[in-house]
């Protein structure tokens, strides 16, 4: 009896070597458009191999930690608190910021359920390389292992890191990884997205993740692995001339800048907003709302973190004040931040793996309906979230 014991306990070690594992990938300003666009030659051959979303649409504001947070989470920005890159909270009296920012690292402002706790809370193990939210103690807690955001490590890097995860024993080897690239959202700042210089970031980046799938494959685990390349949001191309001048619409002392640029976020001061909402609005290339007033199809109403007034410039145009015109000496090319619903907000999403249907093709959807997907895909019970079952159909 004790021998047939322990062979079930055998088997069952075994089933779990088997379970296949999710590798998350973000490509930080992929546009859904970027492989053909680009002509990335790995990227082009895992989607025709696996499946692929035709567009993710980001969440609003179109920005990296909102929507980073919204892929692991499930839940909006003003759900999950993180609203911008930056920020002010009321309750906490404090800015939230990015980069070395240290409220970054804090939990308390991260709100929702990341799914590396989701997975480690049903006794599966993770590894973040890279990712917003990574570096907090989320409910008091963070993933297994994780890197500190470093820059200064090339794509291969990263990936060199996440194989030395992947070749460990298997009672240690991470069933969750996330690999963050940053490289191609600064190229198509600075230069814009159909620009060379976004091309190479891309292409060095296409070529890490051929790097990942052939390590893999050293390892006997590249067909026991879901990968998913996806995107936070995309890139559009923005003139530095197409600027509407805060300074100019209203006074400067009577809102306070919370953030501008792509979106704009102000705190009434003094004055009657709706004078100043109606002064932002009628400027030709801005559509300006009270918090309680932006449309319903944006979510981003119902927290507090959300400033008095928020600012839509048209796709391309920036919101600024004089002083910051005057002393930003290398305008970008590219940007984003805009309405979700414009095309260029839209993020890559590619899937591939023994659990992905092979040869699929999906119109747009939402990423809020990632979060759901994952778990799907971990065989776990989601946490409470926004989005819904719809990204299932991607499955075998």
């Amino acid at each position: 009896m004790i021998r047939v014991f322990a062979f079930a306990m055998a088997l069952m070690g075994t089933s779990a070597v088997a379970a296949p594992l999710l590798i998350l990938v973000s490509i930080d300003g992929a546009r859904w458009d970027y492989p053909e666009l680009h002509g990335a030659p790995f990227l082009q051959e895992l989607s025709a191999a696996g499946t692929r979303v035709e567009r993710l649409t980001p969440s609003f504001p179109t920005k990296t930690f909102p929507n980073h947070y919204t892929l692991v989470t499930g839940m909006r920005p003003e759900t999950h608190g993180i609203v911008q890159n930056r920020f002010f909270d009321p309750a906490f009296e404090a800015w939230f910021g990015i980069g070395a920012h240290p409220a970054a690292r804090e939990g308390r402002w991260w709100g929702g359920e990341p799914i590396w706790l989701t997975a480690q809370r049903q006794g599966l193990r993770t590894a973040c390389m890279f990712w917003p939210g990574s570096e907090a103690d989320i409910l008091g807690q963070h993933p297994d292992t994780y890197r500190r955001f470093d820059d200064r490590l090339t794509p291969a890097d990263r990936v060199d890191q996440v194989l030395v995860w992947t070749a460990l024993p298997t009672g240690e080897r991470p069933h969750l990884i996330t690999l963050y690239f940053d490289r191609v959202d600064s190229a198509g700042h600075d230069f814009g997205p159909t620009a060379s210089e976004t091309h190479d970031a891309l292409i060095q980046i296409d070529a890490a993740l051929a790097r990942l799938r052939a390590g893999l494959r050293d390892q006997g685990l590249w067909d026991q692995t879901n990968l998913i390349v996806t995107a936070d949001h995309g890139m559009t191309e923005s003139d530095p001339a197409d600027v509407a001048v805060l300074d100019e619409l209203v006074p400067l002392d009577a809102v306070e800048s919370v953030f501008s640029g792509a979106v704009g976020g102000l705190n009434v001061v003094r004055g009657d907003i709706n004078t100043w909402v109606r002064q932002l609005d009628a400027h030709p290339h801005l559509h300006a709302y009270q918090r309680e007033d932006v449309p319903e199809r944006l979510h981003f109403s119902a927290n507090p973190r959300i400033p008095d007034i928020v600012v839509i410039p048209d796709r391309g145009w920036h919101l600024s004040t004089r002083s910051w015109i005057d002393r930003d000496t290398t305008p970008s090319r590219g940007d984003h931040g805009y309405d979700p619903a414009e095309p260029d907000m839209g993020a890559l999403f590619i899937a591939h793996g023994p659990s992905i249907s092979p040869g699929r093709r999906f119109p747009p959807a939402d990423n809020i309906h990632v979060y759901n997907l994952l778990c799907d895909l971990l065989e776990i019970t989601p946490g409470e979230n926004e989005g819904d079952t719809r990204l299932r159909e991607v499955l075998r």
